[in-house]
């Protein structure tokens, strides 16, 4: 089988439903995994999860100036190896954080230019099979403003956009926390705007749908690099572009999608993860997977039970995301979560870990205050990030 990855820069989990109706086309072909999760609240750290099936403890891709390992698992080597072509459609390639993964960083090509770009439908049009071709698409991302009429489908009033709102999330790629104070009573006009975002991207994604089922040898997985904060926590963004890393929900569930005409349609509730992808894209093509610290999604496409959710998740951010400076090398997030608890370990000036119930408290409004589970849990984050 072909395998066609999108991945959707800041794509939230709970911005799908009435947002993305051209999956309504594929429905009987289709798995949703609704309990998807980044590795990381910025692009590459999960990423690199993704295409290694390493944990971001393990490969350590970290800051703008890493490196992953030339000894590193590779997806794109691996279907190479197997015969599949994989052509380089994806403007991150041409950085070094995405080396030794199997692409050549001269092959790479430039950021597309608007939304509506046909790259990745001429390539599913005119690539010989057997093909693996991955398409970042980057305009859910700040700024969130979009032609007219995304912005009316999804009820933003313009006139009543206040102008803190268009210096900063209507015009800025990055919006730093402490330059742009934002306030509670934007949050609506927020989500608005970040939604026309996800409806012009359904615009997008029908023309790759249309050209994914004209092959019939072809498997889509529809996905995101990490999700967005839309002032659920009082500002907007995400590591990169708030300056300021967090790992609350909102910034590490993400979609997960799919479509493949051996899917069996559900939607799956059990907790997947971003490293997850490696072994899952090589069984979609038919190609043996080397050990990873991945499930193998496949099974469960065909209709399988999945196994048991007891996996433990480990999630990792430098300071500021991507523009971390070196002398910032030692501040980071990190957190652990069961499914049901997480703890949250903030070292920067200083250090600050909470813990949250994720049952009872999903928004994370409320740390918990238990000392003997703070106890075991912190006994697990330290477990994890070494593994």
């Amino acid at each position: 089988m072909n395998v066609v990855l999108v991945t959707v820069d800041a794509w939230r989990a709970d911005f799908v439903d009435g947002l993305v109706p051209c999956l309504d086309s594929v429905a009987d072909r289709t798995v949703r995994f609704e309990r998807m999760y980044a590795n990381g609240p910025w692009t590459t750290p999960p990423l690199i999860s993704a295409f290694t099936g390493e944990s971001v403890a393990r490969h350590r891709v970290w800051f703008e100036w890493s490196v992953p390992r030339p000894d590193s698992p590779g997806l794109v080597k691996t279907l190479r190896a197997a015969g599949f072509h994989a052509p380089n459609l994806c403007y991150l390639n041409r950085l070094g954080m995405y080396a030794n993964l199997g692409y050549d960083a001269r092959d790479a090509p430039d950021p597309p230019h608007d939304a509506e770009d046909e790259t990745l439908v001429r390539a599913i049009r005119e690539t010989p099979s057997p093909f693996f071709l991955w398409f970042h698409y980057k305009f859910v991302h700040l700024p969130y403003w979009h032609p007219e009429r995304y912005r009316r489908a999804a009820g933003v009033d313009d006139d009543a956009i206040p102008r803190r709102l268009r210096d900063s999330v209507c015009t800025g790629f990055v919006v730093p926390k402490d330059e742009h104070p934002l306030r509670p009573e934007d949050r609506e006009t927020v989500r608005r705007l970040y939604a026309s975002g996800v409806l012009r991207m359904n615009d997008w994604l029908a023309g790759v749908l249309d050209a994914i089922r004209a092959r019939a040898d072809t498997s889509l997985v529809l996905t995101s690099d990490h999700g967005e904060e839309l002032l659920d926590h009082g500002h907007v963004g995400h590591a990169s572009t708030a300056h300021h890393a967090h790992l609350y929900e909102e910034v590490l569930r993400i979609p997960l999608f799919v479509v493949d005409p051996r899917a069996k349609r559900r939607g799956i509730r059990w907790r997947v993860q971003s490293l997850d992808l490696f072994p899952t894209i090589l069984s979609l093509a038919g190609v043996a997977a080397p050990p990873s610290a991945g499930w193998d999604l496949f099974p469960i496409v065909l209709g399988a039970m999945p196994p048991s959710d007891d996996r433990f998740f480990y999630f990792h951010a430098a300071r500021m995301g991507c523009p971390t400076p070196r002398e910032l090398e030692g501040h980071y997030v990190e957190a652990a979560s069961t499914g049901s608890y997480k703890i949250l370990r903030e070292r920067y000036d200083t250090e600050r870990v909470a813990l949250y119930d994720l049952a009872n408290d999903p928004a994370e409004q409320t740390p918990v205050d238990d000392p003997y589970l703070l106890a075991k849990l912190r006994e697990l984050l330290a477990r994890l990030a070494t593994q």
